[in-house]
């Protein structure tokens, strides 16, 4: 008998949200080892704004998508947000009250408090719950100063932990969030409640591409510039301060063929144009977000790759971006506050450097050291993909998915 799994997310295909792709990916792989697949999600922000239709229902790559009625109003204003998150869950709980029993659901962490309606399911339904922690909430509001009410902070934590040990598993996607989430919620729960899976890039998908392959990179007029690259969400948990001061002390020393390149959209994003503007830097270029599919020459355009993650934030969130780059076969330069699952990951796989968040000097002499030794640079890039290969593969980190379903269903 095809076991029945339902995934409740906010982000699904053809969404560009990183959670949504990497779900796209498991969902076709639980697919092709026999499960049946549904998947509830929202209305697509960007093409619903664009007036582009999409079909409520829709059956792509042998996963049923089914779209519910909610709003869709721009993701980088709060209040939108907010009330984008209020309808889903309205719509969500409409459709769960009436729809068949799933074998198991397979709930995400966004939008904040998705897992009750796991929750309602496991109760009511008597179906198994896996809980995919992407990133901790209210953990990450409080501390981007969105959350400041103790008495309902307290209650918002109290509510998560409760959501956490209610689940019949846990799947994080880090050791360090793993190590907080234990601290926070599961001092009392079995060891095997939580599991450690990281999120990934497609190997087959995603490769090394040489420069004068690239037709990227000429068309974009990069050609034989050093690129620092930094691609991906251009966000509140992203910091670019010391980013914008290393180009600029590039620019001053008279380096003309070291060029930065932002791939994607944000909330600071006309921040860091408004610097850009400022401080007359004419070696900092902006591209929009490239289709998945062009991820090996949109990724290949960069000499060296750019991850970032702001002070405060490490065990609540993994970027990852971080994987994809490693696929990529370039080095990654991590601007970091502290101690994280990025930071591990670059000395564990020799792939790349860990600049402290201001030292933008650091930033400057590791540059240079990779654009005066191209060797280094080409070593510290396929030794990241190796490690890759061996760790982050899509493969790999779907096989787990599909090894932890496998024994929940059976537990």
């Amino acid at each position: 008998m095809t076991r029945k799994i339902l995934v409740i997310e906010q982000h699904f295909y053809p969404e560009v949200a990183a959670t949504g792709q990497l779900l796209l990916d498991l969902c076709e792989d639980l697919v092709k080892a026999g499960y049946q697949v549904k998947v509830i999600t929202g209305n697509p922000t960007e093409l619903f704004q664009k007036k582009i239709n999409i079909p409520r229902r829709e059956n792509y790559q042998g996963i049923e998508i089914v779209r519910l009625k909610n709003t869709a109003l721009s993701k980088y204003n709060m209040a939108g947000r907010v009330i984008n998150y209020l309808t889903f869950h309205l719509s969500i709980f409409r459709y769960i009250l009436f729809s068949q029993k799933p074998d198991l659901v397979l709930v995400l962490s966004n939008p904040p408090f998705i897992a009750f309606h796991g929750l309602i399911l496991k109760i009511f339904k008597k179906c198994k719950v896996i809980y995919n922690v992407q990133d901790l909430f209210p953990d990450l509001a409080v501390e981007l100063g969105k959350l400041k009410n103790k008495p309902f902070i307290f209650i918002l934590k109290t509510l998560s932990k409760y959501i956490i040990k209610k689940m019949d598993k846990v799947i994080v996607v880090g050791e360090y969030m793993e190590q907080k989430v234990r601290e926070d919620a599961l001092r009392d729960m079995k060891a095997a409640h939580i599991v450690t899976i990281h999120n990934w890039a497609d190997g087959e998908k995603l490769k090394v591409i040489d420069e004068e392959d690239n037709y990227l990179k000429r068309e974009w007029g990069l050609g034989g510039k050093f690129v620092i690259l930094y691609s991906g969400n251009i966000g509140y948990l992203h910091e670019f301060d010391t980013i914008i001061s290393a180009a600029e002390d590039i620019q001053n020393k008279g380096f003309k063929d070291i060029v930065f390149v932002f791939i994607g959209e944000g909330i600071k994003k006309r921040y860091i144009k408004e610097k850009v503007r400022e401080k007359g830097l004419d070696n900092i270029l902006f591209f929009p977000y490239q289709p998945r599919e062009m991820l090996t020459h949109s990724l290949g355009v960069a000499d060296v790759s750019l991850v970032t993650l702001e002070k405060g934030f490490e065990g609540m969130v993994v970027p990852s971006k971080v994987y994809g780059i490693l696929a990529s076969g370039r080095p990654v330069i991590a601007v970091v506050g502290g101690e994280s699952e990025i930071v591990e990951i670059i000395r564990e796989g020799k792939c790349g450097r860990v600049i402290k968040i201001g030292d933008y000097q650091a930033l400057v002499d590791g540059i240079m050291d990779y654009y005066k030794d191209r060797g280094k640079c080409r070593e510290d890039g396929l030794n990241g993909r190796e490690y890759f290969e061996k760790n982050f593969d899509r493969k790999i980190a779907t096989g787990k998915y599909i090894k932890v379903i496998e024994e929940t269903l059976k537990s």
